[in-house]
């Protein structure tokens, strides 16, 4: 009787040992092996993100992958060979990335087995673009004279841009403008400085008295 109770004891402390173990195997097992570090977890289209990790040991190879977590799209990678200390700047192109959840993949190959740990942010709308243009003549007033050989008058203006996004200038943000009516020519391309400003040259040969019509598009940096 008092034999059995032991071995029932036996049983008892072992599978305590067993359980015991398991608990502190599992913190190991389960441990990130390095961390991912975001500057932010959510990102607005046309903005940036910083993303930095330190990994143990000396890598024989490092890369960084973001993925589309929803489409399982693979947006950007970048091998960054036998570093251990990551710190890049990703870019949120709002022609290439959309609103929605990805994942920062950093992976590295050390010693003859590869670990990676990840990170997630979301991409969400930016503020929209605004455009604000200001004629410099609106009405201008020209001369034909009739005995002339030239039966018109040349004319020109300047329109002043001013491009912001959330009431701060844009720099570099792409100008295209098209003047729509005949015997016109304007500047078709020009970009703004740091004060998100630019000036565009409109010219007409002018035979009457007509409303002329020009077309800006801003399109970001």
């Amino acid at each position: 009787m008092g034999h059995g109770m032991d071995n029932k004891a036996k049983v008892a402390v072992l599978l305590n040992l067993v359980f015991v173990l398991i608990l502190l195997i599992w913190p190991l097992i389960t441990a990130p092996k390095f961390q991912v570090i975001l500057d932010k977890k959510t990102v607005p289209l046309g903005g940036t993100l910083r993303i930095e990790a330190h990994l143990p040991g000396t890598p024989a190879s490092t890369k960084v992958t973001v993925v589309n977590v929803q489409l399982n799209r693979t947006m950007y990678t970048k091998d960054l060979g036998p570093t251990n200390d990551i710190s890049l700047d990703l870019k949120i192109d709002e022609d290439k990335y959309r609103i929605g959840l990805y994942a920062v993949r950093v992976s590295a190959l050390i010693g003859n087995s590869i670990v990676e740990e990840e990170a997630l942010f979301h991409v969400f709308g930016g503020d929209p673009i605004e455009l604000s243009l200001q004629v410099d003549n609106p009405n201008i007033t020209a001369f034909l004279n009739e005995t002339s050989e030239k039966q018109y008058a040349e004319v020109s203006t300047k329109i002043k841009a001013k491009v912001t996004m959330g009431g701060r200038p844009v720099k570099r943000a792409k100008l295209l403008v098209v003047s729509l009516d005949r015997n016109t020519t304007v500047t078709d391309v020009v970009y703004t400085d740091d004060n998100g400003e630019a000036s565009i040259e409109w010219k007409a040969n002018a035979t009457e008295n007509k409303t002329y019509t020009v077309v800006v598009q801003a399109i970001k940096p």
